[in-house]
Parts: C-alpha cells; sequence; structure tokens
C-alpha cells in the first residue's frame, strides 16, 4: 500500500473504533506524536513515543469529547508524507484539524496534530 492508503486505512480503522487493529495493523512500534502546545495547558499536547504513549493519549479523547469523530476530507501525498485536512466533529464542535503523518515499513511513524484547539478545548465535556 501507498503511503495514503495506509493513512486512509488508519482513518477507517480510527472512526470504526478498531484501536487494536489501529495500533497493530498502522502504527509503527516506533511512533512519535506531536501535538503541540503547552503540556498541561490542553489536556492532548505533549510528545508521544511509542504505541503505549500514543494509546494513552488517543484513549483521553472519550473523556473529554462525546460523539468524536475525525473524517478525511482530502489528503496530499509526496513519497512517505501525507497530510490530510480533517473534518472534527463531537458535541459541541465542528472545525477543522490539519494531520500530518510520514510512513516508514508500511506503517504510520511520524504524527502531527494541528488541531483547532480552541474550539475543540471549548467543546470539552469536562470544561
Amino acid at each position: 500500500m501507498e503511503a495514503k492508503e495506509i493513512v486512509q486505512k488508519g482513518y477507517d480503522l480510527f472512526g470504526s473504533g478498531d484501536m487494536e487493529a489501529f495500533m497493530n495493523e498502522i502504527m509503527h512500534d516506533d511512533i512519535t506524536w506531536t501535538f503541540p502546545g503547552v503540556e498541561g495547558k490542553h489536556p492532548m499536547s505533549g510528545v508521544y513515543k511509542g504505541k503505549a504513549e500514543c494509546m494513552s493519549n488517543f484513549a483521553k479523547i472519550p473523556e473529554a469529547w462525546n460523539e468524536f469523530s475525525v473524517k478525511p476530507i482530502s489528503m496530499i501525498s509526496e513519497g512517505n508524507k501525507v497530510f490530510v485536512i480533517v473534518k472534527g466533529t463531537a458535541q459541541g464542535m465542528d472545525t477543522l484539524f490539519g494531520h500530518y503523518f510520514e510512513v516508514e515499513d508500511g506503517k504510520m511513524k511520524v504524527m502531527m496534530t494541528f488541531d483547532d484547539t480552541l474550539t475543540a478545548f471549548n467543546a470539552m465535556i469536562n470544561n
């Protein structure tokens, strides 16, 4: 599969809630996920290395937002790099995100999220 297809499959698995397949089939063992921002100001901000840290951060999503979903609108791919414009929705949230990936050995090795943190933060359940 090409990088773009791997990233699309990742969104499909994440959207269906199949986190086991997402982790085993899509995430590289040495994945690094960067969610920009000051740690502690936004619950998702930080740099997460390896599957366990990434999945621990993903686990925060249902705790923070009701009915959270992300759906790719468009993808730009060059070699092993993919940038995705994403529609992010949840209760009280309807916005656009940007997600960047690098694929290595057929799996996502780098992920950077450029989310609308203000809209996401304002829609948090605990806010």
